[in-house]
């Protein structure tokens, strides 16, 4: 990762990392990642881009070590004050601070749409996965029309500078395969999201908001998101893959 998309990331996440936490609260729940990823009981069980831990908790009443990695610390220190018993290592994605088959399983979560060479990162994943452990990664993905996951890349980098790449479902299993990886398993979820929570006034600014609202008004129905006017909000599809995948 290039040192000025590094900053803008800690930048960003550093300002929101507490309504980031309060906003995020709960969105993983209904995707029963505990028993897609086959964890076994008593796993370390290791997060890129972890966050404020909401993902990687959903791990506790399973596994033995919880470490969460992320290039914020103020995202790690909220992750602390709202879920105990994280062990919090400040780290790249690109160069893991972990020995060579150290962890059970590792993981991923509404990270790699913020990487632009995700590759490498997948790698890194796969070097530190013990020999039949496994690799879980989510993220939200594009739709397969070219012009469509163009539009909602660019949606998303007005709403989040951050933003890198808005991926297909293809473009995300070609990615896996790159880096060494087998997909075991994989599963698209799709649910219903409001404008209203997703530009929340406590964690973006007015401007931003603004200026995401003009663009969903002008180009929302070219995203492939399904943005419908509901009185003074919208609501539109949030399509998230999960890819469970083990070293080849």
């Amino acid at each position: 990762m290039n040192e000025a998309h590094r900053a803008d990331i800690q930048e960003e996440f550093g300002r929101a990392a507490a309504p980031f936490a309060r906003r995020t609260a709960g969105r993983f729940d209904a995707l029963d990642v505990v028993p897609f990823s086959r964890v076994r009981r008593g796993a370390s069980v290791l997060e890129v881009g972890a966050g404020t831990g909401n993902f990687l908790s959903l791990f506790r009443d399973v596994a033995g070590l919880l470490l969460a990695v992320d290039l914020t610390r103020e995202m790690l220190r909220v992750a602390r004050e709202e879920h105990g018993g994280l062990a919090l290592v400040v780290g790249d994605g690109y160069a893991l601070p972990l020995a060579s088959g150290s962890v059970e399983l590792v993981t991923s979560a509404q990270t790699f749409h913020h990487i632009h060479r995700p590759v490498p990162v997948l790698q890194e994943m796969r070097r530190i996965v013990a020999a039949g452990g496994r690799v879980l990664v989510v993220d939200q993905i594009a739709t397969e029309r070219y012009e469509e996951a163009a539009l909602m890349s660019d949606l998303e980098t007005v709403r989040d500078p951050t933003h890198a790449a808005s991926r297909p479902a293809s473009a995300m299993r070609i990615m896996v395969g790159a880096a060494g990886l087998r997909i075991i398993d994989e599963r698209i979820v799709e649910d219903e999201q409001r404008f209203s929570r997703w530009m929340w006034p406590d964690e973006f600014p007015q401007g931003r908001i603004d200026a995401v609202r003009a663009f969903v008004e002008a180009h929302g129905d070219r995203t492939g998101m399904g943005f419908v006017p509901d009185g003074d909000d919208f609501v539109f599809t949030r399509r998230r893959m999960m890819l469970l995948a083990q070293r080849v």
